[in-house]
């Protein structure tokens, strides 16, 4: 597509997005203005309408649920002192990644394989204090929605809310609503990392509907500075097949070999969020405010602007965006998680913006499917490869796959007077980056030069957001002004 045809599909974009939110965002909360020259949406927004919850209310955020066998009982002292605040609530919230179900007996049609637990687990959740979870994420369809739907029935059986995945992409998206002494609560769970027919569809004409999650689709382009993007851009031209028509000679964006490369001062990674998705979710948090007191938005994300996932404290550009169009939208507290490490923490219009909050338990078990195990591939003289072993622990050993920062983790306590928030309060985790297994992956309090450490850590990359975190011993606050 030449310089003006491209210039003609932004502006198609911006009117379809523009269409789009308008029809599902009534009320004007949000007006969609230009992309800019990097290619985000800026925005205008009224007030967000306040939230209607009784207070006080406390709601605490926990991590991601790596685990594989059952905690609530545990023997472990020091873990029960991290499991007492977090029962401690009137609410409390994660993201249940991974599925648990009853493998032995499991009739269905499994997907890739994956990070599975016993059954126990949903009761196991419920014991330790945990209401609601959010069920998008790249591991809920690890074995198949069967095995998706087991586990939503199990959770329901126990009494944990879940959201984010439904035999449609309607009731993928719909909120799940909780009933506490405070209010009721919803949550919109959505995920931006999802794998291949994972992701939940409607019915279309004759096609059904597809089972699965809620997915925020995105696309990928790659900024490149102008010379290597003159190289890219020549490159395109001299390989571009008789079937497909050669990008122009000035052309400032480019597809070459299945990715989009865009000119710019400096090289990073721009993700661009699909304008149906984005106004389907803005709509949904719209419902889940008419019919709740308290909605909270979550999203699972692994995407980072350099491309390095997990270990970058960093959060992708889209992700800002979202959450902030999502507080114009009505929600009241938001909440990211996926790239098992800290990132920053902001008070956007008064309500808590968590970036990132890591793992709260990393020590689940991979179960895989033979193809998975045996992908493994062999150069002339090498050495046979290795038996596979059909389990293997999400964890390793120091030094090994996993990245130190993946062993950092927070509770946070975000307390409420009526609708208005206070204060958030952080209580750094040591999960334990060890040998001993028993130790590995479970969140104990930090000691107080590692809690120092993180703490130190997050008002860092909390700064670029204007947020001040105080430090107190072993805990930090933030106050909501």
């Amino acid at each position: 597509m030449n310089r003006a045809g491209r210039l003609n599909a932004s502006k198609a974009k911006l009117v379809i997005a523009t269409l789009l939110v308008g029809v599902t965002l009534s009320g004007a909360l949000l007006r969609i203005q230009a992309f800019d020259a990097a290619g985000e949406v800026t925005t205008e927004s009224q007030n967000p309408p306040p939230s209607k919850i009784k207070g006080p209310f406390k709601l605490t955020t926990i991590g991601e649920l790596l685990y594989s066998r059952p905690m609530a009982t545990s023997l472990d002292e020091k873990f029960q002192a991290v499991a007492k605040l977090v029962r401690d609530s009137d609410l409390t919230i994660a993201d249940q990644e991974g599925v648990f179900l009853d493998l032995a007996n499991f009739k269905g049609i499994p997907g890739s394989g994956g990070l599975i637990g016993p059954p126990e687990k949903a009761i196991d959740e419920k014991a330790m204090g945990i209401n609601l979870v959010a069920l998008a994420n790249n591991h809920t369809n690890d074995w198949g929605y069967e095995g998706l739907a087991e586990m939503q029935r199990l959770l329901d059986a126990a009494g944990v809310g879940h959201a984010g995945s439904g035999r449609t992409l309607a009731e993928a998206r719909k909120a799940a609503i909780v009933s506490t002494t405070r209010g009721r609560i919803a949550m919109v769970s959505t995920t931006s990392t999802f794998n291949f027919l994972s992701n939940a569809t409607d019915a279309y004409g004759e096609a059904p509907a597809r089972p699965g999650i809620s997915a925020l689709r995105l696309r990928r382009i790659d900024l490149v500075p102008p010379e290597q993007f003159s190289a890219l851009r020549a490159l395109a031209i001299g390989s571009t097949k008789f079937s497909h028509h050669p990008p122009s000679a000035d052309a400032l964006e480019i597809d070459l070999d299945g990715s989009t490369y865009r000119q710019a001062a400096k090289p990073g990674i721009l993700w661009e969020m699909n304008a149906y998705d984005h106004a389907e979710l803005m709509r949904a948090i719209q419902e889940a405010k008419r019919n709740a007191d308290f909605v909270i938005f979550t999203i699972h994300a692994h995407e980072s602007p350099t491309g390095v996932d997990d270990d970058n404290p960093e959060a992708a550009q889209f992700l800002v965006q979202l959450f902030h169009d999502a507080v114009d939208a009505g929600a009241d507290f938001l909440y990211g998680h996926g790239q098992h490490s800290l990132r920053g923490i902001e008070i956007y219009k008064g309500r808590p913006v968590f970036y990132g909050v890591g793992a709260y338990f990393l020590s689940g078990d991979l179960k895989m499917m033979g193809d998975a195990a045996t992908e493994v591939y062999q150069t002339p003289g090498s050495a046979a490869p290795p038996k596979p072993s059909p389990d293997r622990e999400v964890t390793a050993n120091p030094g090994g796959v996993n990245p130190p920062v993946w062993y950092d983790g927070i509770v946070a306590t975000s307390e409420y007077e009526g609708p208005t928030l206070k204060t958030v309060r952080l209580y750094p985790l040591d999960l334990g980056n060890t040998f001993d297994k028993a130790r590995r992956g479970i969140p104990h309090f930090a000691d107080p030069a590692t809690a120092e450490r993180i703490l130190k850590k997050l008002q860092t990359i909390s700064a670029p957001f204007g947020t001040k975190i105080d430090i107190d011993g072993s805990i930090g606050t933030v106050r909501a002004n």
